[in-house]
């Protein structure tokens, strides 16, 4: 054998040694992974049986795994054993990565609502972006909000609002909600109940109704307004059309 060719074999040999190896690596560590979410999953049904579990998937820590349970986020030890809530920081360079997977998680949620649950206002010409925007017809700063859609529509922004009155069952707010919901004219009625003008029609949407108010916990809402932009990201309460159409058609051209 020539020595250019003996170099050729070594080369090859010990390449395919290496791949073969980083093979394996990546096997026993995919298996490693499935057996920790498995012990996971298990150890939590039996300590926290009403906890429903979503996903699990390792966390940039080593031995911590993230779990999600109906848009919450929490981290728990491979063994299922010790469970923490809270923010994880990525401090080199300045992310938090809860709230990364928080607006990935609400940006696969708002992606199951039922377009019979929304009102939508379409924007004027081309669509440049759309926004969510969770929304009381009893409340004030809602109202404001709602005075700024037109702005929206002519910058060419979508606006995709879901009642959620802020009260829950049974309040004025909900009341409304349903009959918005349950009439022909969903976007007549809001604007209707948005000038505080009293509603006409039955409150037949409900159930409807509940299934938003459920979505909106898990969106992580804290009250209303509460506007959910392209990237997933939240932003409680009013801003003005100046100040989210530059942040929603940016968004919207990077993703």
């Amino acid at each position: 054998m020539s020595f250019s060719r003996s170099v050729t074999f070594r080369a090859l040999f010990f390449g395919a040694m290496a791949t073969s190896t980083v093979m394996a690596s990546v096997s026993m560590a995919r298996a490693d992974q499935a057996s920790d979410e498995q012990t996971i999953r298990k150890e939590l049904a039996q300590s926290m049986a009403q906890l429903p579990i979503d996903s699990v998937a390792p966390s940039p820590i080593k031995g911590i795994y993230q779990i999600v349970s109906k848009g919450q986020i929490a981290y728990v030890t491979a063994d299922g054993h010790y469970l923490f809530a809270g923010n994880l920081l990525d401090l080199k360079n300045q992310v938090n990565l809860t709230e990364k997977v928080r607006d990935q998680e609400r940006v696969a949620l708002l992606k199951t609502v039922p377009t019979d649950h929304k009102v939508i206002f379409a924007a004027d010409g081309a669509k440049k972006g759309t926004v969510t925007i969770l929304t009381d017809p009893t409340c004030p700063f809602c109202e404001k909000l709602h005075r700024e859609i037109p702005a929206l529509q002519k910058a060419g922004i979508e606006v995709q609002t879901i009642l959620t009155p802020r009260a829950g069952k049974g309040s004025p707010g909900y009341v409304e909600s349903s009959q918005i919901m349950c009439s022909k004219d969903k976007i007549k009625n809001v604007d209707i109940a948005m000038a505080r003008k009293p509603l006409s029609g039955d409150a037949c949407k409900d159930s409807m109704i509940d299934a938003n108010m459920a979505l909106a916990e898990q969106l992580g809402m804290s009250g209303t307004p509460y506007i959910i932009l392209p990237d997933g990201s939240a932003v409680p309460g009013y801003r003005p059309a100046s100040m989210l159409i530059p942040v929603i058609t940016e968004q919207t051209t990077t993703e």
